[in-house]
């Protein structure tokens, strides 16, 4: 996960436009919480025939009851007080006053069972119908005293406790609370008698109005939410386009800086594979970040938040499996972890047989191969499919294990809730202890009402449910493009290169041994010095070296012992781009890009202007051809050159070299696929071209090499001899015996 957040570090650019989104994501939780707050009101409506009016004359008797409740343990606070002030010798008048409490208490009580059971039994003798409506206010009445009379016992036996114990501290910020609720709860009773007036006037009387009127306003809530969901998904959405944009970009450029080894060793397949699905993964974890991980908390946070204020303990009562869902899904996230990976690595195993049979189709179809490679992709998204039906499986198991510890939660709550309103009761009774889960005896609507809202609190979690896997998949994405970000080229330039070389004098070879890693070594000591302007050809068995030793000279690879000087200069001490920019390589497979010729010749020099790219073409003996085309230099190419001949291909690549105009000149097997009039019209510009600059030819063609200065001839990684054609068929018996193989060959 570690490298999941650095990666998520590159959004940091955007972060004013996420704000933005957090911002709209909560105005969206707040919104989905009033949508559900709006079904207590739509109780009240339904099942008391409740109206605003009335609402709000019963919110102000509420509030009275609370002030009296408040000023009742406010004047015990004032007995403890005075027992404390005193020094505590007071005890016998608190006891007293316990036992008078005690005593009114139970003289309430026994009222109330006493009325409760005349309205429950209306028909006795002597009870008038018409009676109920006055018993009932006078149970009401009672019901309140006998709630203050509550009230005043419980502060009574709390202060006594502190007083007890001479807690004064804990006193005395009792004190300070109860001054501070009656302060809010009178601020709330002003509040609302200023607006009782323009209720009364303004707002509906009759329930079904007030019906309409609270579903219009919800309406209008749920349009003003779907605005602020539009806006914060498309933030959420430019935010993520603009940090893969960075993030590609910065990927391809640390790519592109690798050396010759990190690729050779890498493989452009699975190269492939890390900028697509696993940048893909990436990018669906970046989303559920910037938008689930954000929103859905933030819903469940605020529901949360109302099922606390509307009763704590029931709230916390139906939380008891969080724990065991966190556990399992750290669970099921590690294994999906371990599973993502495998499937990502089986996803670049299937790049590299696509890319592997494309560009060998020619081979395959002449070979035949068609059914072996058939057999092979098929064995090997056999195993990707096995793969991802575990990744598959592992996923699925979430969404059950968190259903079921839902319903856990669900029948917890509904067994709770309807037990305290069924019994009118504020503990739940367990056998052996009872537990207080409402501060007062809940009504139907208000059950129902917190049932809303925790089933407001589940919507989110649900749609959390697969955010973990999600971001373990983007995880696992992430240590396979992080793992190529941090490799470091071993090829490196020196804070103190020198930007700007030149060759003037000579080019030394020095003692130079190399071996790729994990071989034997391929070079053994190679010495050769080359004066500027000087050509060489490189001649030698195959594998003996040559085009490796070439490789070395613009710092492909670095040599493991010994030196390459350019005048004097190691070129281990000059820039890379500035090396570069002295030498033209020409390679044995020619490179061509999907696009214009013209383009194509201008590739290394994408300033030069059309009269300098026909001017390369025309030394490299292109032109001819170039103009027949239908487009000129504007015809597009196929890929890697397809449409063009051999030779066509070979001249564009000598143009692109020709139009860099280097000063030193590589040519690898320049015209070993090409038939005899291209090899004679390239041989003729190389010739020419070559002139005033260092060039190294490598070729297996003893006509190719005939105009060379000198022939270097390599084995087994060493130089064997060096001189002319006609010194070394004079003195090299190696060299011979490849100037008649050739020879014979020719004119066989």
């Amino acid at each position: 996960m570690k490298n999941f957040v650095r990666l998520v570090k590159t959004a940091w650019p955007y972060r004013y436009r996420f704000g933005v989104s957090i911002a709209c994501a909560l105005m969206v939780a707040l919104l989905s919480f009033l949508e559900l707050g709006a079904v207590l009101p739509v109780l009240k409506i339904l099942i008391n025939n409740d109206n605003p009016q009335r609402w709000i004359s019963t919110k102000i008797d509420s509030i009275a009851e609370n002030l009296d409740q408040l000023a009742a343990q406010r004047e015990e606070l004032d007995r403890v007080a005075a027992a404390f002030d005193g020094g505590g010798a007071v005890a016998s008048p608190l006891a007293g006053r316990f036992a008078e409490l005690e005593a009114h208490i139970a003289e309430l009580r026994a009222e109330l069972d006493d009325r409760r059971r005349r309205v429950d039994l209306p028909d006795q003798p002597g009870f008038a119908a018409q009676s109920l409506a006055h018993e009932a206010a006078e149970i009401q009445r009672l019901q309140r005293a006998e709630r203050i009379a509550d009230a005043r016992w419980e502060e009574l036996s709390r202060a006594s406790r502190w007083l007890h114990d001479g807690d004064r501290r804990s006193f005395d910020r009792r004190v300070d609370e109860v001054g501070r609720r009656r302060d809010s709860e009178a601020w709330w009773r002003d509040f609302y008698l200023r607006i009782k007036p323009t209720v009364y006037e303004y707002f509906p009387s009759d329930q079904f109005q007030t019906l309409c009127a609270l579903m219009g306003l919800v309406m209008i809530a749920v349009m003003i939410k779907g605005v602020f969901t539009f806006c914060q998904e498309v933030l959420v959405a430019d935010v993520m386009q603009h940090t893969l944009f960075d993030l590609r970009n910065r990927f391809f450029r640390r790519t592109t800086n690798l050396d010759m080894a990190s690729f050779s060793e890498q493989g452009s397949s699975d190269l492939m594979a890390r900028f697509t699905s696993d940048m893909d993964s990436f990018a669906q974890g970046l989303s559920t970040i910037l938008s689930k991980l954000i929103r859905e908390p933030l819903r469940a946070v605020i529901c949360l938040s109302g099922a606390f204020w509307f009763n704590w303990r029931l709230t916390c009562l139906t939380l008891v499996v969080v724990p065991i869902s966190v556990y399992a899904t750290y669970r099921v996230g590690r294994l999906m972890k371990r599973a993502v990976r495998r499937s990502l690595e089986s996803m670049s195993s299937i790049y590299k047989i696509l890319q592997e049979t494309f560009q060998g189709i020619k081979v395959v179809k002449a070979f035949g191969m068609e059914r072996v490679e058939r057999r092979r992709f098929f064995l090997e998204t056999k195993n990707f499919y096995r793969k991802s039906i575990r990744v598959a499986m592992i996923d699925s198991m979430s969404d059950p294990v968190l259903e079921m510890l839902t319903l856990a939660t669900v029948a917890i709550a509904l067994l709770s809730g309807s037990y305290l309103v069924l019994k009118q009761s504020i503990f739940l009774d367990l056998g052996l202890f009872k537990i207080q889960l409402a501060s007062q005896v809940m009504a139907i609507e208000d059950l129902l009402t917190l049932y809303a809202i925790m089933a407001g609190v589940s919507d989110p979690i649900r749609k959390l449910s697969n955010v973990n896997s999600k971001l373990q998949r983007a995880s696992a994405a992430s240590d396979r493009i992080c793992a190529l970000m941090d490799r470091e080229p071993q090829v490196t330039d020196s804070p103190s290169a020198e930007r700007k070389p030149t060759h003037r004098r000579t080019i030394e070879f020095d003692g130079v041994h190399f071996s790729y890693p994990g071989r034997d070594p391929l070079l053994k000591g190679i010495d050769l010095t080359v004066r500027h302007g000087e050509t060489i050809a490189l001649v030698g068995p195959n594998g003996c070296g040559k085009s490796t030793l070439m490789n070395l000279l613009p710092r492909f690879w670095d040599v493991d012992s010994g030196a390459i000087r350019i005048d004097g200069v190691d070129v281990r001490e000059i820039r890379g781009r500035g090396l570069r920019r002295l030498i033209g390589v020409v390679p044995q497979e020619t490179i061509l890009f999907q696009d214009t010729i013209a383009r194509n010749i201008a590739y290394g020099d994408p300033t030069a202007g059309r009269d300098a790219i026909i001017e390369a073409a025309k030394r490299s003996y292109a032109h001819q051809f170039i103009s027949s085309l239908p487009d000129g230099y504007d015809t597009v190419i196929g890929e890697r050159g397809h449409g063009l001949s051999g030779g066509q291909r070979q001249r564009i690549a000598l143009a692109r070299v020709m139009l860099r105009d280097p000063s030193i000149l590589i040519l690898d097997e320049a015209t070993s696929a090409v038939d005899i009039q291209d090899e004679a019209l390239i041989r003729k510009a190389i010739e020419e071209f070559s002139r005033g600059r260092t060039t190294f030819l490598i070729s297996h063609s003893m006509g190719a090499i005939q105009f060379a200065d000198r022939i270097v001839l390599i084995d087994d990684g060493r130089v064997a001899a060096v001189g002319t054609d006609a010194e070394l068929r004079r003195t090299s018996p190696l060299y011979r015996r490849l100037h008649d193989i050739h020879y014979h060959r020719e004119s066989a």
